[in-house]
């Protein structure tokens, strides 16, 4: 799995562009038993990725990762803007993307997503009508057609994905992961409090 990663010139980027507004402080360095979420997502990834960005308007809150940061480059457009920021950085050709509040992603999974980049421009899961475009995999070649939706201001992601080939990964068809822990995502001081628990079970 990880010579996949390495020899593709597959990226890792974290977006960490969110306001934490529901949970009135940050969350990427909300603390899981010892490390921030933020630490933990880093430390799964490395394994996997020689090249790892975090995407942020707020960078001093994170130099302390060690991690190249760079901010958006369309203000004011929500979390596609983060998805091109990271696009436009990344030196090979696709990159799995993973929000900074979803500390028990699957490494393995992103390998999957990734993997169907050489046909696919966006790889992403899906189970029904609900989508996880906050953990997915997009090719450097979305790049003129997020900034086309980007100048039009339509703000959701998904917006683009009507101009490029997407391979909606069915979640139905994949019983052997856990699907609510994987997309666990902490938003709220509740939210906070079930991760908590989720970390202490393993």
């Amino acid at each position: 799995m990880t010579n996949m990663y390495k020899k593709e010139r597959y990226s890792a980027v974290i977006l960490a562009g969110g306001k934490s507004s529901r949970m009135k402080t940050n969350k990427a360095m909300l603390n899981l038993h010892g490390k921030s979420l933020l630490q933990i997502i880093v430390d799964q990834l490395t394994p996997f990725f020689e090249e790892i960005l975090l995407i942020s308007n707020d960078p001093d809150y994170y130099r302390q990762f060690g991690l190249p940061i760079y901010g958006d480059l369309f203000a004011n457009r929500g979390p596609l803007a983060g998805i091109h920021a990271g696009l436009e950085h990344i030196s090979g050709k696709g990159a799995f993307f993973i929000a900074c509040d979803m500390p028990f992603f699957s490494p393995l999974l992103a390998g999957e997503l990734l993997a169907e980049l050489g046909q696919y421009q966006v790889v992403v899961p899906q189970k029904g009508r609900f989508l996880q475009p906050l953990h997915a995999a997009y090719r450097k070649d979305c790049l003129p057609f997020i900034e086309q939706t980007l100048y039009s201001e339509r703000a959701k992601i998904i917006s683009f994905f009507d101009l490029v080939q997407v391979k909606y990964y069915d979640m139905n068809q994949h019983p052997e992961y856990n699907w609510d822990r994987i997309f666990f995502n902490v938003n709220t001081p509740e939210e906070y409090r079930s991760a908590l628990l989720l970390k202490e079970q393993g």
